[in-house]
């Protein structure tokens, strides 16, 4: 009996964890810290981003509290586990605090594999982590029960008595996690006020995962090994695998997806104490300091859920027997739990049932304040959501609240954290970062001066940490020594850290007036005429003046004095005495009728007789009235096709090469003049054109229309019928209804032309009816301009 007691107490918080590694909610203080790192998206996703880091890798740690308001384990016994075995040890250090109210207690676990983030942009960071974690609570375990189960049942003024506990629930979960953390910086309209936010997105799958509630609880004990319970519905399940050994990547339930998201605020009213320049860049700011006065965070974590099967052993059941003898029951495994249970409550073999375990959803508030530098203070409420009994699967943590005193350097950190739970408890501990070291406990100090605790914990995490930082400067004059060219005397950015007493863009070692700016083609001296000649050896100094006469002047610039310059208003050679000759063929300008191409004295300077000064001489230029480029012989190419005018059919009208300069037909447009030609008919020795010819026209007047340049000449025709004269006038006529009918259709009447030739021109032997047919006729030919 006594095994059952300690089992129902115990086994859903010591097995599934007795051969598992697991871990829980986080990592105090080092998740305030501002060297936290990966580390601090278990609290505050946005944490990474403007961090102190680089790059930081946690290659693992691990994380463990647990926690009661029932029983306390002595100071004598805390550090003794010798004593553990010892058949008083419950007597002589396990204290009971009676209060009147219900009990409850948390285990939680947690272990921190490989994961890493990078601060991928002043404004932007990444993390990827992995985890498992584990959380065990006992809620609403009232004074009577939780009593009896610590003292295995055998408590005899209890018995005969009907007991009652209501929302009596357990619960443990053990899961892995595999995040991806994305923070960066919102942008505000001021410095003194920063902002940056993030989240984490969470694959979550379950390894192991149990509950069991009970609504009312109703029970009875007759002596320790007899027991009733009445009409007591319990809501039990078990994940499959939850009393085997358990692997990280061991799944046992579907995918889930859970989130953590956060925000920090920074108040920075000394900002300008925090930039620098470097480099040409000014007023950036330290990447290795915190900047703020005050800091505050705010958290929304583990948001989610994750599916499970249940075992075939575990299964929703009504409790309701008597003086069920439990003497010879032999429980100490969930395995003969479960065993039992199934016997004595006739569970279903084919049951098939699964649930949702929720994660242990908290709302955290982060306020750091910076006291000096290097030395803060941190409050940190931490608000467990999920607590009520209208979900029954789920895990949640405890409420409490943080007061940290921390010292942060760069390769060492210290905190004193100050806890208070939502029992009223409170506790003390101390936490160490000794560079890649970190270790600690929030219960340390506590467990080791109070005679008794409720709770302990402790924590450790191995790291591999990449520190932001500013370049190096060794002569501190804004310029890093990756760069500085002399690196160890004070210079300007300007000429990469080397120094230039008088600003003028060389350096003192180049400079060969030093004290005097001056440019750098005269190696640092001044020129102040600006004639490119420096002072020092300018003989006209005030004046401009050119270097091959000593800074003297040239009105015109040509290398000529003035005074033998016969063009002073014009820059020259000294061939040419001063004057220009722009196409160099040994004739001044003034004198040049072509100044622009060379040519001979006899021609006064042009290369020859070009009446049209199109550049081609009159005996080569087959247009030598019009001018012409030389590649067209002289001729103009008025319609720009490439065929000049010479030899284009159609000067206007752009067109084609192979077709002498006018525009090739395509295919489908010489279909539509063949057609306008076969349709056409006009009433029988009238010139009235039939309705069937219509469309056919339209189609040729479109054409028209949309063809710029091109024309159609309609010519008519008749057969011998009639007179000659009649003939005629009819092939007049006929021609120009077509003419008259195309304009009414919108062709310009320009672009129609019309000839007549009565029965002249047969195409076909009049003697037949066939050949009288087609010689009446309109021809329509296309031309262009």
């Amino acid at each position: 009996m006594k095994r059952l007691a300690i089992t129902i107490a115990m086994i859903m918080s010591v097995l599934i964890f007795s051969n598992k590694q697991s871990f829980g909610q986080e990592y105090m203080p080092f998740a305030q810290s501002n060297y936290a790192g990966v580390s601090g998206i278990v609290l505050q996703p946005a944490s990474i981003v403007d961090s102190r880091y680089i790059f930081d890798m946690a290659l693992f740690g691990g994380d463990f509290s647990a926690s009661n308001n029932y029983l306390a384990l002595k100071r004598g016994a805390m550090y003794k586990p010798s004593v553990w075995d010892e058949p008083n040890f419950g007597k002589e250090y396990i204290y009971r605090h009676f209060n009147g109210k219900d009990k409850s207690g948390a285990i939680n676990l947690s272990m921190m594999l490989p994961s890493f983030m990078v601060n991928i942009s002043d404004n932007t960071a990444i993390a990827l982590s992995s985890r498992m974690r584990g959380v065990v609570n006992f809620d609403n375990v009232n004074e009577d029960f939780a009593f009896f189960l610590s003292e295995s049942f055998d408590y005899k003024p209890l018995y005969h008595q009907t007991l009652t506990n209501s929302n009596l629930n357990i619960q443990a979960h053990l899961w892995s996690e595999f995040g991806l953390t994305f923070a960066n910086v919102i942008p505000l309209n001021t410095e003194e006020h920063f902002l940056k936010g993030g989240i984490t997105l969470k694959y979550l799958q379950g390894l192991a995962s149990g509950y069991a509630f009970v609504k009312n609880l109703s029970f009875r004990l007759d002596g320790s090994d007899t027991l009733s319970l009445f009409q007591s519905d319990i809501n039990y399940g078990l994940s499959g695998n939850f009393d085997d050994g358990a692997d990280p990547f061991n799944f046992v339930s579907d995918p889930g997806f859970g989130m953590d998201i956060g925000f920090v605020y920074e108040y920075r009213p000394n900002i300008a104490k925090y930039k620098y320049n470097m480099d040409g860049r000014e007023g950036l700011l330290r990447p290795d300091m915190d900047k703020y006065l005050l800091r505050i965070g705010i958290s929304l974590l583990d948001l989610g859920k994750i599916n499970y099967q249940k075992g075939f052993y575990s299964q929703d059941f009504t409790a309701d027997v008597r003086n069920w003898d439990l003497a010879n029951v032999e429980i100490n495994s969930v395995e003969a739990l479960n065993d039992t249970l199934r016997n004595r409550f006739n569970f279903s073999d084919l049951k098939k049932e699964s649930f949702s375990t929720r994660m242990p959803t908290a709302l955290s508030l982060q306020i750091d304040y910076n006291v000096v530098e290097r030395f803060y203070v941190n409050f940190s409420p931490f608000i467990a959501l999920r607590k009520g009994t209208s979900v029954i699967t789920k895990a949640h943590y405890f409420t409490t609240f943080s007061l940290t005193p921390r010292y942060d350097h760069k390769w060492f950190g210290a905190s004193l954290p100050i806890q208070a739970d939502e029992f009223g408890r409170l506790r003390a501990g101390l936490a160490f970062r000794v560079g890649p070291i970190w270790v600690g406990s929030n219960s340390f100090i506590t467990n080791s001066l109070a005679s008794k605790t409720y709770n302990t914990d402790a924590y450790f995490m191995v790291k591999i940490p990449v520190f932001r930082h500013i370049p190096r400067d060794s002569d501190n004059d804004a310029v890093s020594n990756k760069v500085d060219l002399c690196p160890d005397i004070p210079g300007i950015w300007a000429m990469k850290g080397c120094p230039d007493s008088d600003s003028d863009g060389i350096t003192d070692d180049m400079d060969e007036c030093p004290s005097q700016p001056g440019p750098v083609e005269l190696n640092g001296c001044p020129d102040r005429d600006g004639d490119g000649v420096a002072d020092k050896d300018d003989r006209c100094p005030d004046h401009p003046g050119i270097i091959s006469l000593g800074g003297c002047l040239d009105t015109d610039n040509d290398g000529v004095f003035d005074h033998e310059d016969e063009c002073l208003d014009q820059a020259g050679t000294a061939a040419m005495k001063g004057c220009p000759d722009r196409d160099n063929d040994g004739i001044a300008d003034k004198d040049d009728k072509c100044p622009d191409v060379a040519g001979k004295p006899e021609h006064g300077g042009c290369p020859f007789a070009d009446y049209d000064k199109d550049g081609v001489a009159d005996e080569m230029d087959k247009c030598p009235a019009t001018p012409g480029p030389v590649e067209y012989e002289g001729c103009p190419d008025t319609d720009g096709d490439g065929v000049h005018d010479g030899i284009d059919l159609c000067p206007k009208t752009p067109g084609t090469v192979a077709n002498n300069g006018c525009p090739e037909m395509e295919k489908e447009e010489e279909e539509v003049i063949a057609r306008a030609f076969s349709d056409l008919e006009f009433e029988t020795g009238k010139s009235v054109i039939k309705a069937v010819s219509y469309p056919s026209l339209n189609e040729l007047a479109n054409l028209l229309k949309t063809k710029e340049g091109w024309n159609v000449m309609l010519s008519g025709h008749t057969d011998i019928t009639g007179t000659p004269a009649n003939n005629m006038e009819l092939s007049k006529t006929r021609a120009q209804a077509v003419r008259d009918y195309l304009i009414g259709q919108g062709v310009a009447s320009i672009k129609i032309k019309t000839e007549w030739f009565g029965q002249e021109k047969p195409v076909a032997d009049n003697k037949t009816a066939e050949g009288r047919q087609k010689n009446r006729r309109v021809e329509m030919k296309i031309f262009f301009d």
